[in-house]
């Protein structure tokens, strides 16, 4: 899945040191995905609230680590 704020939240799980920049590309493909869920569970949660598909609250969490707003 491609979006426009793929590469923003690419780079943010860059900074956190959960997705090596050649997958910043702006396609939230499957190296994002696992990039995501690995900070899902770094923020505590397990299960399907840690299946990589951001979520509001922390899609925003990941957003105020990394100088992004989440409207």
């Amino acid at each position: 899945m491609s979006y426009t704020g793929a590469r923003v939240v690419e780079q943010a799980l860059g900074a956190a040191r959960l997705l090596d920049s050649r997958y910043a590309e702006g396609h939230f493909g499957s190296a994002t995905v696992t990039a995501y869920a690995k900070w899902q569970r770094r923020g505590g949660y397990t299960g399907a609230g840690a299946d990589g598909i951001p979520g509001r609250a922390t899609l925003a969490a990941l957003g105020n680590r990394h100088g992004f707003h989440v409207a």
